[in-house]
């Protein structure tokens, strides 16, 4: 019998982790002949990260029920440990989740959870920070840290943010190290891809993979007001990467020169900081229930 802890963010998202506790009760949706299971909850930022660091060596799996926020800071204390990372999805966006294919219904996502198929995928790390999907700086920080202070979630708090900052749409001038090779420009994006999208299908690396050890730099070039709809169009469509605007790069590292205290984001979720910016990948550094 396998033990598997379930941490449930109570305030992430739009409410599906609400009626957790009955699915997870419910015998019809999760076998309890195969699982030992026991709950706890989140109860302040960067909780799920201890609480999955105390996970490992006592439990065969961990599974977070949350947004992207949640599970990075989950996945934070797994890398690198014979722990299992498990995800029933209840974010906002869920990204990371849309990528790896999980259902999104807490029903269907408990279903994947029953029938335990694991696969080994890679990391990340920023500047000692590690993530699991995407990370970068630009557009898509600034109005990461702009969504992470409303009230409405999901897609139209989403559309409300982006809409009430396109006069900001100038990009920004920045020098970064790509292969070695030293790059300079006007980027409205950078981003560093090991998954291929923010959430809500919102794909900025339509091609990234998540187990195949390599990442994927995207860089989105300075573009004038007019191009807006036409690249709001390719980023939900899958086909960004084919924009005249947009560059895609394999590397599994990146440095970013910095000398001025700017947004980055990790996996959505933003923060602050002003010296040099280092992404490298860690291949085959975790194991998850997809």
């Amino acid at each position: 019998m396998k033990k598997i802890l379930f941490i449930i963010n109570p305030i992430s998202g739009i409410g599906k982790q609400k009626k957790l506790e009955k699915i997870i009760a419910d015998p019809d949706r999760l076998d309890k002949t195969k699982f030992d299971v026991q709950i706890q909850y989140t109860e302040y930022a960067g909780h799920a990260t201890e609480i999955s660091q105390n996970a490992v060596g006592k439990y065969d799996a961990l599974i977070i029920v949350g947004g992207d926020g949640s599970v990075n800071e989950a996945a934070q204390g797994l890398i690198n440990t014979d722990t299992v990372l498990g995800i029933i999805p209840a974010g906002s966006g869920n990204g990371f989740a849309r990528h790896l294919k999980l259902p999104l219904k807490p029903e269907k996502a408990m279903d994947v959870i029953n029938n335990y198929k694991i696969k080994t995928i890679d990391t990340a790390i920023i500047n000692n920070k590690p993530f699991v999907n995407i990370a970068g700086v630009g557009f898509d920080a600034d109005t990461g840290y702009a969504f992470a202070n409303i009230k409405k979630r999901g897609f139209f708090g989403y559309a409300k943010v982006v809409l009430s900052s396109l006069n900001k749409m100038k990009g920004k001038q920045y020098k970064i190290i790509i292969n070695e090779k030293e790059i300079e420009g006007r980027f409205f994006i950078i981003a560093f891809a090991n998954g291929s999208q923010y959430g809500l299908n919102a794909k900025i690396s339509p091609t990234s993979s998540v187990n195949d050890g390599k990442a994927e730099i995207v860089t989105v070039k300075h573009f004038p007001l007019i191009a807006v709809p036409f690249l709001a169009l390719r980023l939900f469509t899958g086909s960004i990467h084919k924009s005249k605007y947009t560059e895609i790069i394999q590397s599994n590292e990146l440095k970013i020169l910095n000398n001025e205290m700017q947004f980055v984001h990790t996996d959505g979720e933003p923060f602050e900081i002003s010296e040099d910016i280092d992404i490298k990948l860690i291949p085959a550094s975790l194991s998850v229930i997809c």
